[in-house]
């Protein structure tokens, strides 16, 4: 560019060709030219510094805006958690109670004796804790906390219903312990000749006490031991013959006599139903039958007391 004191020349040139083009400008013509341009540039940097500056309040909403979605998706996840949780508990605690009760009426009980123990539950969950972080409001944490506590409350009534069924279950095995050991069934079927009580007895023509029942059926038909206990008797004893007598625990004791064969052994342990000999005609009889007898304490009772069926 040429500069004088009145005018401007711009001139041209094309490379390798040597054509040139020149165009002259007054100083009044760029003056005007520059008056026009400068708002134009004054505009486009004025924009300029606008858009940086809504892009940085816009990274700075865009950053907010990640940092709520990372919250609300954390209290999602928490609610999610504690609702499943909550539905599990609830619905095992039913349960829990449903079974508690059922066996209660097999048990023939309302409340089972005894302190019912359970475990203190307290303290932050640790899958809760690992959810639980400090982008989450103080409204929500209150929320979140009031869903923890529920969940602890029907934890700790999980803890007492299973305290209960242990109890019950203690129970129910004490009092099946005590209806094994106890004479319950029929240690033969057949005909009964002759009744617990007094009588006329058919070898001496006297009454007497007769202390058993006297069932009648083939001989060589099996005999079986009427609940748990022990062998403490297995041979012969005079008018009873080839005799068993089983000790039953708790004063119980139960004898079998004039038996045809012996089929256990002194010391031995016996199970309710289990053969113990074969119905015979020993010892003083008048006919093959089996003599039962129950003794308790040292007394005999009446064996149809301790029939079930």
């Amino acid at each position: 560019m040429i500069e004088s004191k009145d005018r401007y020349t711009l001139v041209l040139f094309r490379s390798g060709s040597g054509v040139h083009r020149k165009l002259t400008l007054s100083v009044k013509q760029v003056k005007r030219a520059l008056w026009l341009v400068a708002p134009g540039v004054c505009a486009l940097f004025l924009g300029a510094l606008v858009a940086i500056a809504l892009y940085l309040v816009n990274l700075h909403n865009i950053n907010d805006y990640g940092r709520l979605a990372k919250k609300n998706y954390e209290l999602e996840k928490q609610v999610d958690y504690f609702s499943q949780r909550m539905a599990d508990v609830t619905d095992q605690l039913t349960n829990l109670k449903e079974s508690n009760a059922r066996v209660k009426v097999m048990a023939n009980l309302a409340i089972v004796p005894g302190q019912i123990e359970t475990q203190n539950v307290g303290g932050p969950d640790p899958l809760a804790a690992e959810l639980t972080v400090s982008s989450i409001d103080a409204e929500r944490k209150q929320q979140l906390a009031r869903m923890h506590s529920e969940l602890q409350r029907l934890e700790l009534d999980i803890t007492h219903e299973e305290g209960e069924l242990g109890h019950l279950s203690r129970h129910l095995k004490e009092r099946q312990a005590l209806l094994n050991f106890t004479p319950s069934v029929w240690p033969v079927r057949g005909w009964i000749s002759s009744r617990f009580g007094y009588r006329v007895s058919p070898f001496t023509g006297r009454r007497a006490l007769h202390k058993g029942l006297d069932i009648v059926n083939r001989v060589g038909t099996p005999v079986v031991v009427t609940a748990d206990g022990q062998v403490v008797f297995a041979g012969y004893k005079g008018g009873y013959g080839k005799m068993v007598i089983v000790d039953h625990g708790l004063g119980k004791v139960t004898k079998y006599g004039h038996l045809s064969k012996i089929t256990v052994h002194n010391g031995d342990s016996m199970v309710r139903g289990q053969e113990l000999g074969l119905l015979g005609n020993t010892g003083r009889s008048t006919g093959a039958h089996l003599h039962y007898e129950v003794v308790l304490n040292g007394k005999a009772v009446n064996p149809i007391d301790y029939l079930l069926d």
